[in-house]
């Protein structure tokens, strides 16, 4: 390993702690009082960085609560453009997006994440950002990984489908009534876009 990869490295894992730092400080805040009653400085001087480290990660204090960020998009793009080659572009997005949902659930803070979003369900307005940022990172991968380019339209499709299967998964885990995994309801989604949207068997 070479002293650039070295350094780049250490400030990926730097990355990752400011932005977990992030997500714990206002998960506790979130859990104490509400996502609405608690300002980014306030989550900033928990965590002990500045607002404008906050903003270098998140576009507002409930993007903290969210698997998909501005921060994580060239992330989320060089997965897909470096997944195996014989992968048909649907099933390297899938592998992609249900790796991450995947790491978000294992976090340290998933469960109390997870109670918030049931808890305040205003803060998935926001995830029409993280939305859009996911669909840019999934159609920047593919169109690099096809040869087709970001805005070829059946690279948008890809990445259009994709997104619903996440925006569906979500709406539905959080609105059952009963604990499901939202990993499996993710999978569940992709299964019926996979099948042609012919209905699953009884």
């Amino acid at each position: 390993m070479t002293t650039a990869d070295e350094g780049a490295g250490l400030r990926e894992r730097k990355k990752r702690m400011t932005r977990q730092a992030l997500r714990t400080a206002a998960v506790r805040l979130f859990a104490e009082r509400s996502p609405a009653s608690v300002t980014v400085e306030e989550i900033c001087a928990e965590a002990g960085v500045s607002p404008r480290t906050f903003f270098n990660y998140f576009d507002s204090k409930e993007e903290t609560l969210l698997p998909f960020t501005r921060d994580t998009y060239e992330e989320v793009a060089g997965r897909v453009r470096a997944r195996p080659p014989e992968e048909e572009p649907l099933e390297a997005v899938r592998a992609v997006v249900e790796q991450s949902i995947a790491r978000a659930v294992a976090g340290d803070t998933w469960r109390q994440e997870a109670a918030l979003l049931r808890a305040n369900p205003q803060v998935l307005q926001r995830g029409m950002v993280a939305a859009r940022t996911l669909n840019l990172a999934l159609r920047d991968g593919l169109g690099e990984r096809t040869g087709r380019g970001a805005d070829d339209p059946y690279v948008r499709l890809v990445a259009a489908v994709s997104v619903t299967a996440v925006h569906v998964a979500v709406n539905v885990w959080q609105g059952s009534a009963e604990e499901r995994d939202i990993s499996q309801v993710l999978a569940e989604a992709f299964d019926g876009i996979e099948r042609g949207l012919t209905p699953p068997p009884e």
